[in-house]
């Protein structure tokens, strides 16, 4: 038993982990972004916090999975909102920033210090987006986190040019080349407000937009289901993304003569079977209705064996 927990619990620890090295990757580059004075970096330091908001939201809501037909937790989506608004808000204060250096005129440039942290920071997003959670499958993941990916390595190499712009007007002898690091840095910035919407905007929709349809095999959830005891049917079974795994909702249709708690035995087995053979899968949501169409039902039992209620 304890290695099984062991196991279901390895794919949260490397989520937790990407995010806090996310985190981690935006503090650094915020510290940089200070000591070298450079408008661009502190913006990219913006996107990359929200990238690590999108991780954090993503882990919050696998481990908040929904309730009933919800589809989503309600104390998901309200951490997911204020993630989301704190991404805005520095954004916004970042691209300010970046605007008033702009309209006063730059007269020096951050220096090359800065470059070096961008060109290491995407080195190291790069590894990241090769260690991902495990447990959920390739094509599952690389849908989850592509538009994440995109998004902020093109923040940094926005940064990164209008950082080295600057530097060559002061390699060349034109000043008015220094105006492309804040210049970039209202254009990260802008990028910034829009991850930032995007994550709030996730968090608001309805459940249904978050039913896959590509890169997950939910055939091989149904065949895995009929073939659990007391299963007669599968309806309506259905795979909702909650961050970087996935909750099940289906309908089992079982024998009608069988009584209450045994048809609830029957939804707590299929659920307990489903998140332990499939680690991807946080959580699933079991209805049990009965089976009307006809009989008999099909049946595990030999002739030989007393008769009973439960199939």
């Amino acid at each position: 038993m304890s290695k099984a927990v062991r196991t279901e619990d390895s794919p949260r620890r490397g989520a937790l982990l990407r995010a806090l090295s996310l985190a981690g990757l935006a503090a650094a580059k915020g510290a940089a972004a200070f000591a070298t004075g450079s408008k661009a970096l502190l913006s990219d330091a913006c996107q990359s916090a929200a990238d690590a908001a999108h991780a954090f939201a993503g882990l919050r809501n696998a481990q908040l999975p929904a309730a009933g037909s919800s589809g989503r937790a309600s104390g998901g989506d309200a951490v997911t909102v204020a993630l989301a608004a704190l991404v805005m808000v520095a954004g916004l204060e970042a691209g300010l920033h970046a605007l008033r250096t702009l309209a006063e005129g730059p007269d020096r440039t951050p220096g090359l210090e800065a470059a070096a942290v961008i060109a290491l920071a995407l080195a190291l997003r790069g590894l990241l987006a090769r260690v991902q959670p495990g447990g959920a499958r390739p094509g599952f993941r690389r849908a989850r986190n592509s538009q994440d990916l995109r998004s902020d390595v093109l923040a940094s190499l926005a940064a990164l040019a209008g950082i080295l712009g600057a530097n060559a007007g002061k390699w060349l002898g034109l000043p008015a080349l220094f105006v492309l690091d804040p210049a970039a840095g209202i254009l990260v910035a802008a990028l910034v407000v829009r991850s930032g919407m995007r994550l709030a905007l996730s968090a608001l929709r309805s459940s249904e937009d978050a039913v896959l349809t590509d890169g997950f095999d939910v055939e091989m959830l149904k065949e895995t289901v009929l073939r659990m005891d007391g299963v007669v049917a599968v309806d309506d079974l259905k795979v909702r993304e909650h961050g970087h795994y996935v909750v099940a909702d289906l309908v089992i249709r079982v024998n009608p003569r069988i009584t209450v708690m045994e048809a609830h035995d029957i939804a707590a087995r299929v659920r307990r079977h489903l998140t332990r053979r499939f680690l991807h899968v946080a959580d699933a949501i079991v209805r049990v209705q009965p089976y009307e169409p006809c009989y008999p039902y099909k049946t595990n039992l030999q002739d030989e064996e007393t008769p009973t209620l439960l199939q």
